[in-house]
């Protein structure tokens, strides 16, 4: 045995003098350890160095273990974040939104940033840059939270950094398209884009999932159909919910699907072009623009024809839960931002006011 002196003692090993560290801790988790190692200089003053710089490290951060200096956001983004954590986590759609969200600024600006520093400044700076863009800023800056939430995942980072509140999400008026405009849109479409307005309006799919629905997903002798499936960017994937779920067919979707299923095979797409191929979100999208031009019609998304399909349940007296479970909603909450007051609601109800208004001012002039 040597002696011990403030942590550091000396040793013979082998006909030789040896400088060890060895002292007893407290780890952060209040556990008791030990260190004991050879010194990496062995001289009593190198020792004695060592020893003083791990003490003082045990102070600081509760542990003494050593890390390698934090990679910039940059590294950590193209070796880490795009190839391991985003299709771990990621829908193909959102892959592409970040990948194009990352060619739009955010690595060109923080590429070289550390992910340990600090980032309040260089976000505000980064945020101004975005406003003079005209350019929204909330999916930026909440991208850059994914990514160190990541790295703090990873161990990149020992915390997550304190980050300034992102911008308050816009509320949009709510709004979608009537009865009245639906209906003008299937009478003026055919083929798979009026399937596909179909499958929307009176089933409420998302349009990846009337992309991804197959004949064996329509139960013509049971009047249903089941949600199955989605494509994301051209994957096939679950659900957005993650859960499949069943909705009873309407008469007319059911009668335009006994066409769209005849002498199709089970696994054949139900929404497919002249060609027998899928079309491609932006082709829907496109194939959809068209036809409101043509109609004089606002220029409704495909997904606002969604938002119709809850709406008018609500408004027929369906309830919230019940809406929940047909639009294939994992939470209540969902629902509800769906399910808005459209503005002839609100002028009806407006409306409703003024003749509860007028009957209550006839009712106190009678009384006089």
């Amino acid at each position: 045995m040597g002696k011990r002196s403030d942590g550091v003692r000396k040793v013979v090993r082998s006909g030789k003098l040896r400088w060890v560290i060895d002292f007893r801790y407290c780890d952060k988790n209040g556990r008791e350890s030990r260190y004991r190692r050879d010194a990496s200089v062995q001289s009593s003053a190198a020792a004695h160095a060592e020893h003083d710089r791990l003490r003082a490290q045990l102070l600081a951060t509760g542990t003494l273990e050593t890390r390698s200096a934090a990679s910039t956001f940059g590294d950590f983004v193209t070796t880490k974040f795009i190839p391991v954590y985003m299709p771990a986590h990621c829908r193909p759609s959102t892959r592409e939104r970040y990948e194009a969200l990352f060619r739009q600024g955010l690595i060109a600006f923080f590429g070289t940033k550390r992910l340990d520093s600090s980032w309040r400044p260089e976000l505000r700076a980064y945020e101004a840059t975005l406003a003079v863009r005209k350019v929204q800023s909330r999916p930026h800056l909440s991208l850059i939270r994914t990514v160190l939430r990541a790295a703090y995942e990873f161990g990149a980072i020992d915390a997550l950094p304190e980050l300034p509140p992102l911008p308050k999400k816009p509320r949009k008026l709510p709004d979608a398209p009537s009865e009245e405009e639906i209906r003008k849109l299937l009478d003026a479409s055919s083929g798979w884009l009026r399937i596909a307005i179909l499958l929307s309006a009176y089933a409420g799919l998302r349009q990846g999932e009337v992309r991804a629905l197959e004949a064996r997903d329509v139960d013509l002798e049971n009047d249903r159909l089941m949600v199955r499936r989605a494509l994301s960017a051209g994957d096939v994937m679950s659900p957005k919910s993650g859960d499949e779920r069943v909705v009873p067919l309407a008469p007319e979707l059911r009668a335009a699907l006994v066409d769209a299923t005849r002498l199709k095979t089970p696994m054949a797409r139900i929404v497919v072009t002249r060609d027998g191929t899928t079309p491609r979100r932006q082709r829907v999208l496109g194939a959809l623009k068209a036809l409101e031009t043509r109609l004089g019609m606002r220029a409704w998304s495909f997904h606002a024809i969604r938002h119709a399909f809850c709406s008018i349940l609500i408004r027929r007296g369906a309830s919230i839960e019940a809406v929940r479970v047909l639009a294939g909603h994992s939470k209540l909450d969902v629902t509800q931002r769906y399910v808005h007051a459209t503005g002839d609601d609100l002028k009806a109800t407006i409306l409703k006011f003024g003749e509860t208004g007028g009957k209550r001012t006839r009712s106190l002039s009678q009384n006089r």
